[in-house]
């Protein structure tokens, strides 16, 4: 089959077309060689490589800047969707969208399912909630929910790396202890959407690493510890952290369809400190 990526450079997007290189022809669209906002180009980029199946990485996931500029999270996050689903229905092509647990206003006490309704907190999480329902109207779609996403290396710029980043020269940081998710490392993501391919899956899915929601203090533990490093984390409530956007209290998600799939976080962040270490470093 082949399959067109958007997104490819980034940190889910190496690894995903990786996985999807084993059983399919691959057409690695980044940043660089694709502004998806440009419906143009957009639309002429399909038509020239025919897929017949668009898996839609690119996304704007700075939440204070979203939440700054809803415009713009509309016009980067959910504009192209339409573009993909209006191609992909009329070409019977099949469209895959990654999408957030940050659809979910995070007021639950606990992990959050597909058969939840989503009620987005933010700006970024309506974008993808847009996304989501823009995707459904490609006909043969799938809508991929997950959060939390890490992959321990130089491409990782969410809380892992920062994390691990900031631990490196500091005796202790200051982590937030009321907010809960579902770590998930980006290989083994990759291999589950691989998955999802392969089965021909459709609907909204869930994809998460297994285990209990975790706070970021606890992640942040784990993390320095794994990685051999002394910083002490220090839990302090989302207070101490004043932000643009309402952040949910509760990103931790369950699957009625794929749990079980991918295996436990801590085993997954373990795994990816590992391949970072051999991984020579960026030029």
């Amino acid at each position: 089959m082949r399959v067109l990526v958007t997104g490819a450079a980034g940190m889910l997007g190496v690894p995903l077309c990786a996985a999807l290189r084993r059983d399919h022809d691959v057409v690695a669209a980044a940043r660089a060689d694709l502004d998806v906002t440009d419906a143009r180009a957009l639309t002429e980029r399909l038509e020239r490589e025919r897929p017949e199946c668009v898996v839609h990485l690119a996304a704007l996931t700075d939440v204070d800047r979203c939440q700054r500029e809803p415009e713009t999270a509309m016009a980067v996050n959910a504009a192209p969707v339409e573009t993909l689903a209006g191609w992909c229905q009329a070409s019977g092509a099949r469209l895959v969208l990654l999408s957030s647990i940050a659809v979910f206003d995070g007021t639950k006490g606990g992990p959050y399912a597909e058969g939840d309704r989503p009620h987005p907190a933010n700006a970024y999480g309506e974008s993808k909630w847009r996304a989501e329902r823009a995707a459904a109207r490609a006909g043969r779609h799938l809508v991929v929910r997950t959060g939390w996403l890490f992959s321990a290396d130089a491409r990782d710029r969410k809380f892992v790396g920062r994390i691990l980043e900031r631990a490196r020269d500091r005796a202790a940081l200051d982590v937030v202890d009321d907010r809960f998710g579902s770590p998930t490392g980006v290989d083994d993501l990759a291999a589950g959407i691989a998955r999802l391919l392969a089965e021909d899956a459709e609907g909204v899915v869930h994809l998460v690493n297994s285990g209990p929601p975790v706070s970021r203090a606890d992640l942040a533990t784990t993390l320095v510890a794994e990685a051999g490093l002394a910083t002490r984390i220090r839990p302090v409530p989302s207070s101490f952290f004043p932000a643009l956007a309402p952040r949910p209290a509760m990103e931790a998600a369950r699957s009625d369809r794929t749990d079980g799939w991918l295996g436990p976080w801590p085993d997954a962040l373990r795994a990816a400190l590992t391949r970072a270490r051999a991984r020579p470093p960026a030029r």
